[in-house]
């Protein structure tokens, strides 16, 4: 067996500039599993937002950039090289791991065209979010199957394994553990909270496992932080609409909190394991800054960093790969080229993490 792991996530624009970053989000926005109205509709409705929301958002992305690059892409490729250094020495000789992103670059299409020509016959397709969400997990393995298909008219067919999430895996949760009680440690009267990227009210109901992921995860992290469960909260940030979103929303639950008289919380955000702008500006910056301005002189407001290339998250991808290849994951879709393959329903409109 060949092993090829194509590493997944959402993506960035190439460079901190307006110009780039419309590119990236014409992309983003032009996939109908994002906005879902029809073409002459959903293409002027695109054309719109690109031509005013990167000047917006421009100086947001030159702060999160350093000299070397976006740190979402830095720590997105770390992960890839270190997760094929990993399977390597647990005895997957040869294994290759190719990082590719849902938009922008490098492309999915391009990351599998890199693994036929490496001659893998076996093709992990792990998108890199903990939990299973469409917008996210759902839309990365519909695009790579989608693009196996065509490579398959070219005679490539390798046996395809999907791995829509990996919150279950014990190194994941140990190394988020570790993260947490590295950067903070909880006193009765704080808060903990855990902030993901909200979904449509409508996928939840239509099946989505999202929101039990996200609650699975706070379970965990307070039983073994020995947080109290009325100190344990979730909650969903950057909604896209008016529509119903998943909920409570993060800013507003920190402003109550303020109001309470919370003069400490922590706020970690599993679903990201690449720091971005979301993370960084969003929540870092932004929401640091409104829950000080609300709580007063005193207060205490802890950002729980990305995993980013940390040994536990990567021995987690790791060892999600290995369960996957022997059947051994509850949540894996294994399938053969050309069939149904069952891929998670993307929702018909999602705001991206804008890395």
């Amino acid at each position: 067996m060949k092993l090829g792991v194509l590493l997944m996530n959402t993506g960035t624009a190439d460079e901190p500039t307006v110009e780039a970053i419309a590119r990236y989000l014409g992309e983003f926005l032009m996939d109908p599993a994002i906005i879902s109205a029809p073409y002459f509709i959903r293409k002027p409705l695109v054309q719109h937002i690109c031509k005013t929301r990167p000047k917006r958002t421009v100086d947001n992305y030159r702060e999160f950039w350093t000299p070397e690059g976006s740190p979402f892409m830095i720590a997105s490729k770390a992960q890839a090289t270190h997760l094929q250094e990993t399977l390597r020495l647990r005895g997957e000789t040869g294994a290759r791991v190719v990082l590719a992103m849902r938009y922008g670059n490098p492309s999915i299409a391009a990351g599998l065209e890199e693994l036929q020509q490496a001659g893998c016959d076996t093709v992990v397709l792990l998108p890199c979010y903990p939990m299973q969400v469409n917008a996210c997990a759902g839309t990365c393995l519909k695009e790579a199957r989608a693009q196996i298909a065509k490579l398959g008219k070219r005679g490539w067919k390798p046996r395809v394994v999907d791995v829509p999430s990996f919150y279950d895996q014990p190194a994941w949760r140990e190394a988020l553990i570790e993260a947490v009680q590295t950067a903070w440690t909880y006193t009765p009267g704080s808060k903990f909270l855990v902030s993901c990227h909200s979904t449509l009210l409508a996928d939840i109901e239509a099946g989505d496992p999202y929101r039990d992921q996200v609650e699975a995860t706070r379970d965990f992290l307070a039983e073994a932080l020995g947080i109290p469960e009325q100190d344990a909260l979730t909650c969903y940030q950057s909604r896209f609409d008016n529509r119903k979103w998943l909920q409570p929303l993060t800013e507003p639950t920190v402003v109550a909190l303020a109001e309470q008289g919370v003069r400490d919380i922590c706020v970690v955000c599993p679903i990201f394991t690449a720091e971005n702008t979301e993370t960084a500006i969003e929540v870092d910056r932004d929401l640091r800054a409104t829950f000080m301005e609300h709580a007063g002189e005193g207060a205490r407001f802890t950002y729980v960093r990305a995993l980013n290339d940390a040994p536990g998250l990567i021995g987690a991808l790791a060892d999600a790969v290995q369960d996957a290849l022997a059947g051994q994951a509850p949540d894996v879709l294994t399938t053969g080229l050309g069939a149904d393959t069952n891929v998670p329903r993307p929702v018909s409109e999602h705001c991206p993490a804008h890395k």
